[in-house]
């Protein structure tokens, strides 16, 4: 091998490298600049909110927020640790985020808790959007990927992926800057009014509550979200209903 072509093998060699380097770089990074909120507004917000309010089990919550792309951009806890609320409440949390997310629009904010009666099925065959909680099904190697230590952290494994999901109880909501949609909001781990209570605290902490439009949860027997355990005072209810 003569010593010019060592030399353009070695150029290669290092042009190579940079890229393979540049491909490893996490997209969870990239998306996190997108995100309506950072890891720290959320994680405050969602910590205040589950201390302020009183409704459901007094569970602890997973908080997860979706850019209006559908990807996650920001995962938090309101315990001590990862572990002092429902696991499977963090896969919930972003299910109800991405259905927020992706049925609210500008001016016209749509929380999961509306879509409730809209689902069930009835005595004439089913209501209008029977069968749309089998929608959007959870992608689960993205939703349970990666290592736990992680999980409730800046670099949560769901981060930068779009994990899916459609969730028809409360706990959702459309995150807006004025009338403008930009993402949503979705919490996980006590009753679906509670969670639903506490997501509207959340929300409001974090400045994201939607200057019109109405996403406030109905109860009601059979046009509306049922009510649950201890669900007095909740957040974010229609007057009429509470």
């Amino acid at each position: 091998m003569t010593q010019s072509f060592r030399k353009v093998a070695a150029l290669w060699a290092v042009a190579l490298g940079s890229a393979a380097a540049a491909a490893r770089v996490e997209p969870a990074a990239a998306q996190a600049v997108d995100c309506p909120v950072s890891h720290a507004q959320l994680k405050t917000a969602l910590s205040t909110a589950a201390d302020a309010d009183s409704t459901g089990l007094n569970n602890n919550f997973w908080g997860v927020v979706v850019n209006r792309t559908g990807q996650v951009c920001a995962v938090a806890y309101s315990g001590a640790t990862a572990g002092s609320q429902w696991l499977l409440s963090r896969q919930i949390a972003a299910a109800k985020a991405f259905t927020a997310n992706g049925l609210s629009l500008d001016g016209g904010p749509i929380s999961t808790a509306m879509l409730y009666p809209w689902v069930q099925p009835s005595p004439s065959g089913g209501n209008p959007l029977f069968g749309l909680n089998a929608g959007n099904p959870v992608s689960s190697e993205d939703a349970y990927d990666g290592d736990y230590s992680a999980f409730g952290t800046e670099s949560d494994p769901m981060i930068g992926k779009r994990v899916g999901g459609t969730i028809t109880f409360g706990g959702g909501l459309g995150l807006y800057r004025g009338v403008k949609a930009i993402g949503g909001l979705g919490l996980s781990g006590d009753t679906a009014c509670a969670d639903h209570s506490t997501a509207w605290r959340t929300r409001t902490l974090l400045g994201k509550t939607p200057s019109s439009g109405d996403d406030r949860l109905t109860f009601g027997a059979t046009s509306g979200h049922p009510h649950c355990p201890n669900d007095g005072g909740s957040r974010g209810v229609t007057p009429a209903s509470s």
